[in-house]
């Protein structure tokens, strides 16, 4: 790969000066996240993708390779930032010791404390990580194995611990009922999911969320006692 052009050039979405070979593999990954949230992988072309950034096919072919490589590269770029802001606020909310806020915080983090859009939004991320789970395995689970599940794993093992002895078929059911509801808030923004309006005021629905799922846990927990 070519050493990077020295000059700079500022990107239209985020606060940093980056290099020019850097601003353009930004530009790609923000055309790439639109176009599979919106189409999906199999939906979404190279050519849409370089129309929406700016750029030839080729260009992208030079930074990434395939179709399936951008996709990886992309979604390994968006999950180190959404690792780094969920564990910190993970880690905050560790320190009020309540669980309630162990979930809340993790769930709104991406929307409260998103640091960098120069790729996308932390409310666009989330969008795409939505897509993610109907993709096909063989293509997301590398990126899902190496860059995002480690995270996701401290944080339902830091949830967990409030709730001791709960069954893992109960835990499961529980968290695929979390999972649901959460990305039915934040990732249908343009329009509705079987029949019901979109959800504009995101950060009250999560915090109500979060205390619906603490009575969902404890009502599993409270009937194996």
């Amino acid at each position: 790969m070519p050493t990077p052009a020295a000059n700079t050039a500022t990107t239209d979405h985020g606060t940093s000066t980056m290099n020019k070979s850097d601003a353009t593999k930004a530009h790609i990954m923000r055309a790439a996240i639109a176009q599979f949230t919106r189409l999906g992988f199999d939906g979404a072309s190279m050519r849409e993708i370089a129309n929406e950034a700016g750029v030839n096919i080729g260009l992208i072919r030079y930074h990434f390779g395939s179709k399936a490589d951008l996709y990886r590269d992309t979604l390994a770029h968006v999950s180190e930032q959404y690792n780094e802001v969920c564990l910190a606020a993970l880690a905050q909310a560790r320190e009020n010791g309540d669980v309630e806020e162990l979930i809340y915080s993790w769930l709104a983090a991406p929307i409260n404390h998103w640091q960098d859009s120069t790729v996308a939004t932390g409310e666009e991320v989330l969008c795409f990580l939505n897509k993610m789970g109907y993709e096909a395995p063989e293509l997301t689970r590398e990126v899902y194995e190496s860059h995002y599940s480690y995270a996701l794993q401290e944080w339902q093992e830091a949830v967990q611990a409030h709730f001791p002895g709960m069954e893992r078929a109960d835990w499961l059911w529980c968290l695929t009922c979390l999972r649901g509801m959460y990305f039915n808030i934040v990732a249908h923004n343009d329009f509705t999911l079987w029949g019901l309006p979109a959800i504009h005021g995101k950060e009250p629905a999560i915090r109500r969320l979060a205390t619906d799922a603490v009575a969902l846990l404890r009502t599993y927990t409270q009937n194996q006692a």
